[in-house]
Protein backbone atom coordinates (compact mmCIF):
# COMPACT_ATOMS: atom_id res chain seq x y z
CA UNK A 1 0.00 0.00 0.00
CA UNK A 2 2.87 2.36 0.85
CA UNK A 3 4.53 1.68 -2.54
CA UNK A 4 1.27 2.47 -4.35
CA UNK A 5 0.86 5.73 -2.44
CA UNK A 6 4.42 6.82 -3.22
CA UNK A 7 3.97 6.06 -6.90
CA UNK A 8 0.73 7.97 -6.98
CA UNK A 9 2.39 10.93 -5.28
CA UNK A 10 5.30 10.94 -7.74
CA UNK A 11 2.91 10.87 -10.72
CA UNK A 12 0.90 13.74 -9.29
CA UNK A 13 4.04 15.82 -8.77
CA UNK A 14 5.20 15.08 -12.31
CA UNK A 15 1.86 16.22 -13.70
CA UNK A 16 2.10 19.50 -11.78
CA UNK A 17 5.62 20.04 -13.07
CA UNK A 18 4.57 19.72 -16.73
CA UNK A 19 3.95 23.05 -18.49
CA UNK A 20 0.28 23.96 -18.96
CA UNK A 21 -0.97 23.38 -22.47
CA UNK A 22 -4.10 25.35 -23.50
CA UNK A 23 -6.50 23.55 -25.79
CA UNK A 24 -5.75 24.17 -29.45
CA UNK A 25 -7.79 27.07 -30.84
CA UNK A 26 -10.34 26.01 -33.41
CA UNK A 27 -9.42 27.14 -36.90
CA UNK A 28 -12.02 29.22 -38.70
CA UNK A 29 -13.05 28.59 -41.33
CA UNK A 30 -12.36 24.89 -41.67
CA UNK A 31 -14.98 24.16 -44.35
CA UNK A 32 -16.67 26.00 -47.26
CA UNK A 33 -18.68 29.18 -46.65
CA UNK A 34 -22.03 29.72 -48.36
CA UNK A 35 -22.51 33.13 -49.96
CA UNK A 36 -26.23 33.85 -50.24
CA UNK A 37 -27.29 36.35 -52.91
CA UNK A 38 -31.01 37.22 -52.63
CA UNK A 39 -31.11 38.28 -56.28
CA UNK A 40 -31.19 36.56 -59.66
CA UNK A 41 -28.38 35.53 -61.99
CA UNK A 42 -26.84 38.11 -64.28
CA UNK A 43 -27.34 41.11 -62.01
CA UNK A 44 -24.56 43.34 -60.69
CA UNK A 45 -24.27 41.35 -57.44
CA UNK A 46 -23.88 38.10 -59.35
CA UNK A 47 -21.22 39.67 -61.57
CA UNK A 48 -19.33 41.03 -58.57
CA UNK A 49 -19.50 37.66 -56.80
CA UNK A 50 -17.93 35.84 -59.75
CA UNK A 51 -14.71 37.77 -59.27
CA UNK A 52 -14.81 38.13 -55.50
CA UNK A 53 -15.37 34.52 -54.45
CA UNK A 54 -12.23 33.10 -56.06
CA UNK A 55 -9.99 35.66 -54.39
CA UNK A 56 -11.64 35.68 -50.96
CA UNK A 57 -11.50 31.87 -50.98
CA UNK A 58 -7.71 32.08 -51.27
CA UNK A 59 -7.56 34.57 -48.41
CA UNK A 60 -9.76 32.45 -46.13
CA UNK A 61 -8.19 29.20 -47.37
CA UNK A 62 -11.66 27.75 -47.84
CA UNK A 63 -14.09 27.91 -50.78
CA UNK A 64 -16.88 30.49 -50.79
CA UNK A 65 -19.80 28.99 -52.71
CA UNK A 66 -22.53 31.18 -54.21
CA UNK A 67 -26.17 30.32 -53.53
CA UNK A 68 -28.66 32.42 -55.51
CA UNK A 69 -32.02 32.77 -53.73
CA UNK A 70 -34.13 35.41 -55.51
CA UNK A 71 -37.78 36.07 -54.76
CA UNK A 72 -40.01 38.08 -52.46
CA UNK A 73 -38.31 41.37 -53.35
CA UNK A 74 -35.05 39.92 -51.99
CA UNK A 75 -36.62 38.69 -48.76
CA UNK A 76 -36.48 34.98 -49.59
CA UNK A 77 -32.68 34.89 -49.57
CA UNK A 78 -32.43 37.41 -46.75
CA UNK A 79 -34.71 35.28 -44.57
CA UNK A 80 -32.63 32.19 -45.35
CA UNK A 81 -29.49 33.97 -44.15
CA UNK A 82 -31.22 35.42 -41.08
CA UNK A 83 -32.35 31.96 -40.00
CA UNK A 84 -29.03 30.24 -40.75
CA UNK A 85 -26.88 28.95 -37.91
CA UNK A 86 -24.80 31.93 -36.70
CA UNK A 87 -21.46 30.19 -37.02
CA UNK A 88 -19.85 32.31 -39.74
CA UNK A 89 -20.43 29.78 -42.51
CA UNK A 90 -23.35 31.70 -44.06
CA UNK A 91 -22.66 35.14 -45.50
CA UNK A 92 -25.24 37.39 -47.18
CA UNK A 93 -24.24 39.55 -50.17
CA UNK A 94 -26.98 42.15 -50.37
CA UNK A 95 -27.54 45.90 -50.58
CA UNK A 96 -28.91 48.68 -48.40
CA UNK A 97 -32.33 48.64 -50.07
CA UNK A 98 -32.91 45.01 -49.12
CA UNK A 99 -31.38 45.51 -45.68
CA UNK A 100 -32.93 48.81 -44.64
CA UNK A 101 -35.87 49.60 -46.94
CA UNK A 102 -37.76 46.51 -48.12
CA UNK A 103 -38.22 44.99 -44.61
CA UNK A 104 -40.22 48.11 -43.72
CA UNK A 105 -42.68 47.50 -46.56
CA UNK A 106 -43.68 43.90 -45.83
CA UNK A 107 -43.89 41.46 -42.95
CA UNK A 108 -40.62 39.56 -42.54
CA UNK A 109 -39.53 37.01 -39.90
CA UNK A 110 -36.46 38.98 -38.85
CA UNK A 111 -35.33 42.39 -37.64
CA UNK A 112 -32.64 43.75 -39.97
CA UNK A 113 -30.95 45.94 -37.39
CA UNK A 114 -30.92 43.25 -34.70
CA UNK A 115 -30.42 40.07 -36.74
CA UNK A 116 -27.54 41.09 -39.01
CA UNK A 117 -24.08 42.58 -38.63
CA UNK A 118 -22.15 44.03 -41.52
CA UNK A 119 -18.89 42.44 -42.61
CA UNK A 120 -17.98 45.04 -45.22
CA UNK A 121 -19.23 47.46 -47.81
CA UNK A 122 -17.37 46.86 -51.06
CA UNK A 123 -18.66 49.81 -53.09
CA UNK A 124 -21.77 51.70 -54.10
CA UNK A 125 -23.50 52.65 -57.35
CA UNK A 126 -26.39 54.63 -58.81
CA UNK A 127 -28.88 52.95 -61.16
CA UNK A 128 -29.30 54.24 -64.69
CA UNK A 129 -32.58 54.46 -66.58
CA UNK A 130 -32.13 52.75 -69.94
CA UNK A 131 -34.11 51.79 -73.01
CA UNK A 132 -33.46 49.48 -75.97
CA UNK A 133 -32.42 50.46 -79.46
CA UNK A 134 -35.92 49.99 -80.89
CA UNK A 135 -37.72 52.34 -78.50
CA UNK A 136 -39.46 55.44 -79.93
CA UNK A 137 -37.57 57.68 -77.47
CA UNK A 138 -33.86 58.26 -76.86
CA UNK A 139 -33.92 60.66 -73.88
CA UNK A 140 -35.58 60.70 -70.48
CA UNK A 141 -37.82 63.59 -71.49
CA UNK A 142 -38.68 61.72 -74.66
CA UNK A 143 -39.78 58.77 -72.53
CA UNK A 144 -41.89 61.01 -70.28
CA UNK A 145 -43.60 62.60 -73.29
CA UNK A 146 -44.20 59.18 -74.86
CA UNK A 147 -45.66 57.80 -71.61
CA UNK A 148 -47.98 60.79 -71.24
CA UNK A 149 -49.21 60.27 -74.80
CA UNK A 150 -49.71 56.54 -74.16
CA UNK A 151 -50.92 56.20 -70.56
CA UNK A 152 -50.77 52.66 -69.23
CA UNK A 153 -49.21 51.27 -72.41
CA UNK A 154 -45.48 51.53 -71.65
CA UNK A 155 -43.76 48.62 -69.86
CA UNK A 156 -41.34 49.76 -67.16
CA UNK A 157 -39.24 46.88 -65.80
CA UNK A 158 -37.54 46.75 -62.42
CA UNK A 159 -35.71 44.27 -60.17
CA UNK A 160 -38.39 43.84 -57.48
CA UNK A 161 -40.78 45.98 -55.47
CA UNK A 162 -38.94 48.62 -53.42
CA UNK A 163 -35.61 47.32 -54.71
CA UNK A 164 -32.68 49.41 -55.93
CA UNK A 165 -34.26 49.83 -59.36
CA UNK A 166 -37.90 50.09 -58.31
CA UNK A 167 -37.40 52.90 -55.80
CA UNK A 168 -36.10 55.55 -58.26
CA UNK A 169 -38.70 54.34 -60.75
CA UNK A 170 -41.48 55.04 -58.24
CA UNK A 171 -39.93 58.43 -57.51
CA UNK A 172 -39.91 59.27 -61.22
CA UNK A 173 -43.52 58.22 -61.70
CA UNK A 174 -44.63 60.33 -58.76
CA UNK A 175 -42.62 63.35 -59.94
CA UNK A 176 -43.99 63.24 -63.48
CA UNK A 177 -47.50 61.88 -62.92
CA UNK A 178 -47.18 59.37 -65.75
CA UNK A 179 -48.90 55.97 -65.75
CA UNK A 180 -47.00 52.87 -66.91
CA UNK A 181 -47.13 49.10 -66.54
CA UNK A 182 -44.65 48.22 -63.81
CA UNK A 183 -43.07 44.84 -64.57
CA UNK A 184 -41.30 43.21 -61.59
CA UNK A 185 -38.40 40.81 -62.15
CA UNK A 186 -36.39 38.68 -59.72
CA UNK A 187 -33.26 40.81 -59.77
CA UNK A 188 -31.27 42.92 -62.18
CA UNK A 189 -30.32 39.99 -64.42
CA UNK A 190 -33.88 39.07 -65.46
CA UNK A 191 -34.68 42.79 -65.75
CA UNK A 192 -31.77 43.20 -68.16
CA UNK A 193 -32.87 40.24 -70.28
CA UNK A 194 -36.43 41.59 -70.54
CA UNK A 195 -35.12 44.92 -71.78
CA UNK A 196 -32.78 43.28 -74.30
CA UNK A 197 -35.68 41.15 -75.54
CA UNK A 198 -37.73 44.37 -75.89
CA UNK A 199 -40.43 42.98 -73.63
CA UNK A 200 -39.89 46.08 -71.49
CA UNK A 201 -39.67 49.53 -73.01
CA UNK A 202 -37.55 51.02 -70.26
CA UNK A 203 -35.85 49.86 -67.08
CA UNK A 204 -33.24 50.62 -64.48
CA UNK A 205 -29.83 48.93 -64.66
CA UNK A 206 -26.35 49.30 -63.23
CA UNK A 207 -23.30 50.10 -65.32
CA UNK A 208 -21.64 46.78 -64.48
CA UNK A 209 -24.27 44.63 -66.15
CA UNK A 210 -25.29 47.02 -68.93
CA UNK A 211 -21.83 48.01 -70.19
CA UNK A 212 -21.32 45.45 -73.00
CA UNK A 213 -24.83 46.03 -74.32
CA UNK A 214 -24.42 49.81 -74.29
CA UNK A 215 -21.14 49.44 -76.18
CA UNK A 216 -22.88 47.20 -78.70
CA UNK A 217 -25.60 49.80 -79.21
CA UNK A 218 -28.38 47.54 -77.97
CA UNK A 219 -29.14 49.64 -74.90
CA UNK A 220 -29.35 53.42 -74.60
CA UNK A 221 -28.71 55.11 -71.22
CA UNK A 222 -31.17 57.93 -70.49
CA UNK A 223 -30.27 59.26 -67.04
CA UNK A 224 -28.36 58.44 -63.85
CA UNK A 225 -30.71 58.37 -60.84
CA UNK A 226 -29.09 61.01 -58.68
CA UNK A 227 -27.18 64.27 -58.80
CA UNK A 228 -23.69 63.14 -59.78
CA UNK A 229 -22.56 62.04 -63.23
CA UNK A 230 -20.38 58.95 -63.60
CA UNK A 231 -17.53 61.21 -64.66
CA UNK A 232 -14.81 58.59 -64.15
CA UNK A 233 -16.58 56.04 -66.34
CA UNK A 234 -15.67 56.44 -70.00
CA UNK A 235 -18.79 54.60 -71.15
CA UNK A 236 -21.28 56.60 -69.06
CA UNK A 237 -19.60 59.94 -68.29
CA UNK A 238 -21.85 61.84 -70.71
CA UNK A 239 -25.12 60.45 -69.33
CA UNK A 240 -27.06 63.27 -67.61
CA UNK A 241 -28.43 62.95 -64.08
CA UNK A 242 -32.07 63.13 -63.10
CA UNK A 243 -31.21 66.18 -60.99
CA UNK A 244 -29.86 68.18 -63.91
CA UNK A 245 -32.87 67.13 -66.01
CA UNK A 246 -35.19 68.70 -63.47
CA UNK A 247 -36.00 65.77 -61.17
CA UNK A 248 -33.79 66.12 -58.06
CA UNK A 249 -36.22 63.99 -56.03
CA UNK A 250 -35.35 60.96 -58.19
CA UNK A 251 -32.28 59.54 -56.49
CA UNK A 252 -30.97 56.25 -55.09
CA UNK A 253 -27.52 54.96 -54.16
CA UNK A 254 -27.05 51.23 -53.70
CA UNK A 255 -24.44 50.05 -51.19
CA UNK A 256 -23.14 46.55 -51.97
CA UNK A 257 -22.65 44.94 -48.56
CA UNK A 258 -21.65 41.60 -47.07
CA UNK A 259 -23.44 40.64 -43.86
CA UNK A 260 -23.57 37.84 -41.31
CA UNK A 261 -26.21 36.67 -38.81
CA UNK A 262 -25.84 38.75 -35.64
CA UNK A 263 -25.07 35.75 -33.44
CA UNK A 264 -21.75 34.93 -35.14
CA UNK A 265 -18.98 34.87 -32.48
CA UNK A 266 -16.96 38.08 -32.49
CA UNK A 267 -13.67 36.32 -33.22
CA UNK A 268 -15.15 34.72 -36.35
CA UNK A 269 -16.75 37.97 -37.43
CA UNK A 270 -13.34 39.61 -37.12
CA UNK A 271 -11.80 36.93 -39.33
CA UNK A 272 -14.37 37.67 -42.02
CA UNK A 273 -13.99 41.44 -41.71
CA UNK A 274 -10.20 41.20 -41.88
CA UNK A 275 -10.43 38.90 -44.91
CA UNK A 276 -12.60 41.36 -46.84
CA UNK A 277 -10.26 44.20 -45.97
CA UNK A 278 -7.38 42.14 -47.37
CA UNK A 279 -9.52 41.47 -50.44
CA UNK A 280 -9.76 45.17 -51.26
CA UNK A 281 -5.97 45.44 -51.09
CA UNK A 282 -5.48 42.45 -53.39
CA UNK A 283 -4.00 43.26 -56.81
CA UNK A 284 -6.13 40.67 -58.62
CA UNK A 285 -9.28 42.05 -57.01
CA UNK A 286 -8.43 45.59 -58.06
CA UNK A 287 -7.78 44.38 -61.59
CA UNK A 288 -11.13 42.55 -61.65
CA UNK A 289 -13.03 45.58 -60.40
CA UNK A 290 -11.36 47.76 -63.00
CA UNK A 291 -12.29 45.25 -65.72
CA UNK A 292 -16.01 45.61 -64.90
CA UNK A 293 -15.75 49.38 -64.54
CA UNK A 294 -16.30 49.51 -60.79
CA UNK A 295 -14.50 51.48 -58.10
CA UNK A 296 -13.62 50.03 -54.70
CA UNK A 297 -15.28 52.04 -51.93
CA UNK A 298 -14.46 49.84 -48.94
CA UNK A 299 -15.87 50.37 -45.46
CA UNK A 300 -15.41 47.96 -42.57
CA UNK A 301 -18.54 46.48 -41.11
CA UNK A 302 -18.13 48.17 -37.74
CA UNK A 303 -18.24 51.58 -39.41
CA UNK A 304 -21.10 50.73 -41.73
CA UNK A 305 -23.22 49.42 -38.87
CA UNK A 306 -22.99 52.83 -37.20
CA UNK A 307 -24.88 54.30 -40.20
CA UNK A 308 -27.58 51.67 -40.55
CA UNK A 309 -29.95 52.92 -37.82
CA UNK A 310 -30.02 56.44 -39.30
CA UNK A 311 -30.44 55.18 -42.85
CA UNK A 312 -33.19 52.78 -41.78
CA UNK A 313 -35.10 55.76 -40.39
CA UNK A 314 -34.44 57.79 -43.55
CA UNK A 315 -35.84 55.00 -45.70
CA UNK A 316 -38.89 54.90 -43.43
CA UNK A 317 -39.45 58.59 -44.17
CA UNK A 318 -39.00 57.92 -47.89
CA UNK A 319 -41.63 55.18 -47.83
CA UNK A 320 -44.11 57.50 -46.14
CA UNK A 321 -43.42 60.26 -48.66
CA UNK A 322 -43.75 57.89 -51.62
CA UNK A 323 -46.97 56.26 -50.45
CA UNK A 324 -48.86 59.25 -49.11
CA UNK A 325 -51.82 60.36 -51.16
CA UNK A 326 -51.97 63.92 -52.42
Amino acid sequence: MRRFSLTTLLLALAAVALPFQAPAQEKFPDRPITLVIPLGAGGSHDLHARGITGIISDILEQPMVVKLLPGGAGMRGTTFAAQAKPDGYTVLFTHNGLDQLVPQTQKVPFDSLKDFKTIARINYAEPIFMTHDGAPFKTLQGFIDHAKANPGKVNFGHSGVWGALHTPTAQLLKATGIRVNLIPHQGGGPSLQALLAKQDDIGGLFATQARPHVKAGKLIPLAVAGDTRLSKDADFKNVPTTAELGYPQVSFTMDRIFMAPAGVPEERLKVLRDAFEKLTENRSFKKFMSSIGEDVEFMRGEEYDKQRVKRYAEFGDLIKAMTEKK
